[in-house]
């Protein structure tokens, strides 16, 4: 078994679901406990979820729980809204408002970046000692949106593209092999 966190982002509604496994289907209980059920999708359709980031690197399978156990946290986007915004959300229709609400990808970003400084800061046995933790994304813009929120990595990751086919396929030889 491979020692990688993935997150899934849904194409449709950017929810996003983080799992130990490869595929989001390998565990249906995981959108009842990750995503409110007011929020929930009515079916889980494979060709809807796309990976988002993927963490592999983990020293041990507590070091992989443990940043599993934090990174998953509901989080906070990586600046609180202003006012205006806050103020516009507020005027949103209800379909409009329940869009808004359905997008994680910020929040959760933003809860792996905090849950690693949090890991590095307290020294934990999740911090590895003679490698890297690798966080493979989808999208490499979210790494300087990290950073240009004020939060930042630590010296123990490093960054990665993830490659996919079809949108959802990994290609990165790492990856495929921790399969």
């Amino acid at each position: 078994m491979s020692r990688a966190i993935y997150w899934f982002r849904h194409i449709r509604t950017n929810q996003v679901l983080a799992t130990l496994e490869k595929s989001v289907l390998a565990r249906p209980a995981l959108l009842k406990g990750q995503i409110p059920v007011s929020l929930r999708p009515s079916t889980i359709r494979p060709d809807h979820w796309t990976p988002l980031v993927v963490a592999h690197g983990f020293a041990s399978e507590k070091a992989q729980a443990d940043a599993f156990t934090l990174a998953t946290q509901p989080g906070h986007p990586l600046a609180p809204l202003s006012a205006a915004q806050h103020a516009a959300y507020r005027l949103l229709p209800g379909p409009q408002k329940r869009l808004a609400d359905m997008d994680m990808v910020e929040r959760q970003v933003a809860q792996l970046a905090r849950a690693l400084m949090y890991l590095d800061a307290k020294q934990s046995a999740a911090v590895p000692a003679d490698h890297k933790v690798r966080l493979f994304w989808e999208d490499r813009e979210w790494i300087r949106r990290v950073e240009l929120a004020g939060l930042k990595w630590p010296e123990w990751v490093e960054h990665r593209p993830l490659e996919l086919k079809r949108g959802n396929i990994m290609l990165n030889p790492e990856l495929r092999a921790a399969a």
